[in-house]
């Protein structure tokens, strides 16, 4: 089958070029290919691929983790996922439950904001959580319901840890940075 190209039916186009001041939305999945100028506010959103050189100006927006500060515990939902939660409880253990692994994909990240605090995460009861505690260090599985801690005794602000879930029964560290262990 031969390419249709919007050109060879709007000669202006064919011409002039496809040029116009109004707003564009393109929404899925978008190939770019050549030279591309986007100027104004530009939203890319869902899969977008650009080929050959790339202009823009004026505000863009386009997938970004979102940061949340947390002072006190809370049981994470699947609409949370991506999120980087800074952890700030100046005393005590600041509790964090994942939702079901059930899901594929989903992620958190939790990073420490406060040194006096710690932070203890935890799955559902029968699902696990898997983290290797250093390079070539041991693989460290808390037993099926307890969960991992990153304590005030070793802690340091800027510790972080995401976990991704497998779409079955488990957690699984993709990024450590600090000292984590077994509850």
């Amino acid at each position: 089958m031969s390419s249709i190209y919007i050109e060879d039916h709007i000669p202006v186009v064919k011409y002039e070029g496809f040029n116009t001041e109004k707003a564009v939305s393109i929404s899925g999945a978008a190939t770019l290919s050549g030279a591309t100028t986007l100027s104004g506010a530009t939203t890319l959103s869902g899969s977008t691929s650009v080929t050959g050189a790339l202009t823009y100006s004026g505000a863009q927006s386009g997938q970004r983790l979102a940061w949340e500060t947390q002072t006190g515990n809370d049981t994470l939902t699947a609409a949370d996922s991506g999120k980087v939660i800074n952890c700030t409880k100046s005393s005590g253990t600041q509790t964090f439950t994942l939702p079901s692994a059930a899901t594929a994909g989903l992620f958190y990240t939790f990073r420490c904001g406060h040194a006096d605090g710690e932070i203890l995460i935890n799955p559902i009861t029968g699902q696990t959580i898997s983290i290797k505690a250093t390079d070539g260090g041991a693989n460290v599985a808390p037993a099926a319901g307890t969960g991992i801690k990153n304590t005030a005794a070793s802690n340091v602000v800027g510790d972080t840890m995401t976990l991704v879930s497998d779409g079955g029964k488990g957690w699984h560290m993709i990024s450590m940075n600090g000292t984590w262990a077994s509850q």
